[in-house]
């Protein structure tokens, strides 16, 4: 097997505790096949006239990932507060490929049609179809890349196309939060300019919450400090 970069190296072991945790019931997928690193995919990339004039951050260089199937979905186990997780991170060839953005629902604007051409899927939740999804923005002459994240709850709004929410966050920053959270259910709220004072998040903050106190004692060696002072100015 390829030596692996230090990030991911991180991720690996991140996947591998979520597996053996015994207070996770997990299904988990293998860090043990790699496809190409994204500097060797950039000749793909460069001569894809969808592409012209967007520039890729440096930091993507040594924070993406080359594994082809890395994701994990879990629930936690009897006796700890309920909570699920799933995420499921494409390598980057599969970002690039994608043909186009989300469908533009009918009447949508000439801006929100451009917004979809531009935004490509990189997590999902495809074990559950709990229907959340993040995707980065691919738009010309914009760094950092945006980073936007689409649930099935009463999100976002004009001029953007509902259901949508611009992330306070990079790819990077995005991989290095997943290390974290392990995909808890909603944690990509804290990283948005959002209330989670409604009904409609009372689910996702039950989970948040519930992540808060128990992966301390789970995962001892990560600090939770952050996360919960930001799900906190969200309440």
């Amino acid at each position: 097997m390829a030596t692996l970069t230090a990030n991911e190296q991180r991720h690996a072991a991140s996947l591998k505790a979520i597996e053996e945790s015994p207070f996770l019931d997990a299904r988990c997928g293998s860090c043990k096949e790699l496809g190409e690193s994204l500097e060797e995919l950039l000749p793909l990339y460069e001569h894809n006239e969808d592409w012209d004039e967007v520039q890729l951050d440096e930091d993507l260089m040594t924070c993406s990932l080359r594994f082809t199937n890395l994701g994990a979905q879990w629930s936690a186990s009897s006796g700890l507060p309920e909570m699920y997780g799933e995420y499921r991170v494409l390598h980057f060839y599969d970002v690039l490929d994608q043909p186009e953005g989300p469908p533009a629902m009918s009447g949508a604007t000439e801006f929100q049609r451009q917004f979809l051409s531009e935004i490509r899927l990189f997590d999902n939740t495809p074990r559950s179809g709990a229907g959340m999804m993040s995707f980065i923005r691919l738009q010309p002459n914009v760094t950092p890349l945006e980073i936007w994240f689409q649930d099935i709850a009463d999100i976002g709004g004009d001029p953007y196309p509902p259901g949508y929410l611009k992330m306070d966050i990079t790819y990077c920053q995005y991989l290095d939060a997943l290390l974290l959270t392990k995909g808890t259910y909603g944690w990509q709220y804290l990283y948005t300019d959002i209330s989670l004072r409604g009904g409609d998040f009372q689910s996702k903050v039950n989970y948040l919450r519930g992540m808060l106190e128990a992966f301390p004692e789970i995962f001892p060696e990560h600090d939770y400090t952050p996360l919960r002072e930001r799900l906190e100015a969200r309440l």
